[in-house]
């Protein structure tokens, strides 16, 4: 009986081990299915791939074809754009070298940068940019073009006699230089060139306008007539023939106005004139485009850059007479009306 008891109790003992043992595994069967289902967290629940770099990178804010992401350092061009001293061919050089692996965003911030170095958007050879040209937005393309116009031909020159920029050109080409850059501001109202095609569109339709007559600083009006307070009354008729040509442009109506003026003031600089002239920069009020104009984006085609051909061509042809034109814009004004009459 002792014996049958003693085998009892080691019986019990066993059960009580093996019951303890499958507690235990249970308990680490249930530990590792929990570290597993962490460790799964991050994995594609059909294909089991890793996706935790994937929501990293979209967690960056970048879009879905990568363009804009990982941004480039570009430290040392932000530093030559701060450095008045430095030269724009070297800003060019660094766009040429980096441009062709750069991010949208980039490229727009290498142009911004360089449309505002300086004092005179003039001084920029955007010749050096030729070998960009396939990786450049359309607008800058279109830009770069009217540029080498201004280059080849340009609207205001410096004058020795006088220490200035002065008129370089007769009042149809003004007229004509100032129409096309206010046409890459109703193509491209929004674009990285747009700021810069507005100060000169503003410039030299103010100049083709008000002939650049400032009497606080004593300059007189370039197409003026026998006297320095009368203005050419041939002047009138290239006004007409632009006004005419371009009615619904936002300059032919400012010079359909300009016409108004000059009839009722006999064509003399006085009161009423020059209060229209101090009035003309709220005219053109180029923030009008933005509101009316049609932005093309961004493209790399070399095609049709937002220049009619014609128009090119046009001004181009135009370049002859103004070796005819008045450069100190005082004295020469009568030959320089001459000049256009023959012209037209």
């Amino acid at each position: 009986m002792k014996k049958k008891w003693i085998l009892n109790r080691k019986n019990s003992t066993v059960r009580r081990a093996v019951l303890a043992a499958v507690c235990v595994i249970c308990a680490l069967s249930v530990s590792a299915c929990g570290k597993k289902d962490n460790r799964n967290e991050n994995r594609d629940p059909i294909t089991g791939a890793d996706q935790s770099q994937t929501n990293e990178s979209g967690s960056e804010g970048g879009t879905e074809d990568g363009s804009d992401t990982a941004n480039g350092d570009h430290s040392e061009f932000d530093a030559m754009i701060g450095d008045e001293s430095t030269d724009p061919n070297s800003i060019i050089n660094y766009i040429n070298t980096n441009i062709a692996g750069a991010a949208v965003s980039d490229v727009k911030r290498f142009f911004t940068g360089l449309l505002s170095f300086g004092d005179d958007i003039r001084n920029i050879d955007f010749t050096g940019l030729e070998d960009s040209r396939q990786y450049m937005p359309e607008d800058m393309i279109a830009f770069m073009d009217l540029m080498r116009l201004e280059s080849d031909t340009p609207s205001m020159v410096m004058s020795d006699e006088e220490n200035r920029k002065v008129i370089n050109m007769t009042l149809s080409e003004m007229l004509e230089r100032a129409r096309l850059f206010e046409q890459h501001l109703e193509k491209y109202p929004n674009e990285v060139s747009s700021e810069a095609a507005a100060r000169l569109y503003e410039e030299i339709a103010t100049n083709a306008i008000s002939g650049g007559y400032n009497k606080d600083e004593g300059i007189e009006h370039y197409y003026k007539g026998d006297s320095n307070d009368v203005i050419e009354q041939n002047a009138l008729q290239y006004y007409e023939q632009f006004a005419k040509a371009n009615p619904d442009s936002n300059l032919g109506k400012i010079v359909t106005e300009y016409i108004d003026v000059l009839q009722k003031n006999n064509f003399k600089i006085n009161d009423n004139m020059e209060e229209f002239y101090r009035g003309l920069q709220g005219r053109f009020d180029v923030s009008n485009f933005k509101n009316t104009g049609t932005s093309s984006g961004q493209s790399n085609s070399t095609g049709n850059n937002g220049i009619e051909n014609s128009s090119i061509e046009n001004s181009s042809t135009e370049a002859g007479s103004v070796e005819a034109s008045s450069v100190d814009g005082t004295n020469n004004t009568n030959d320089t009306n001459s000049n256009n009459t023959a012209k037209k």
